[in-house]
């Protein structure tokens, strides 16, 4: 997608990302909040589900939230019941934000994801796919993802 100056970066990133999800045939769910915010929200179900315990749907939902000190891209809720499906969404928002590199640089997650064999979860191996980016993991059940 091409930079059209009659529209803001932002708005730009977001229905990059949107038709990123849409590529691996995600449903979208896509919501701009005032200037400077989006929540994208994508599942295999039109019940856009996103819950992490989900037996039913693969999903994820997203916020971008500019106005942030430091601007910050929050994965709000993701979930995935067929293997690399995660993988596959992450990278969908990933891609989209290289087209707009100056927009975001942080990225957070509360990761509640269980060990994998190896000792570690399965964000600390998404991250290091993207290591030019700032990654805030936490992994605290009584923290929201905005905290």
């Amino acid at each position: 997608m091409g930079r059209d100056p009659s529209h803001p970066p932002l708005d730009l990133l977001a229905k990059e990302i949107v038709s990123n999800l849409q590529a691996i045939e995600l449903q979208i769910k896509s919501t701009k909040y005032d200037v400077g915010f989006w929540e994208i929200i994508a599942s295999t179900s039109p019940k856009f589900i996103t819950t992490p315990d989900c037996v039913e749907a693969s999903g994820v939902a997203i916020l971008l939230a500019q106005k942030y000190d430091p601007p910050v891209v929050i994965f709000e809720q993701i979930n995935s019941i067929h293997p690399g499906m995660g993988k596959k969404m992450v990278g969908a928002v990933m891609c989209a934000l290289m087209v707009y590199p100056d927009l975001f640089r942080h990225i957070r997650v509360n990761d509640l994801s269980p060990y994998l064999p190896d000792g570690r979860r399965w964000w600390a191996h998404i991250s290091e796919l993207y290591e030019d980016y700032e990654w805030r993991i936490t992994h605290d059940e009584d923290v929201t993802h905005v905290g």
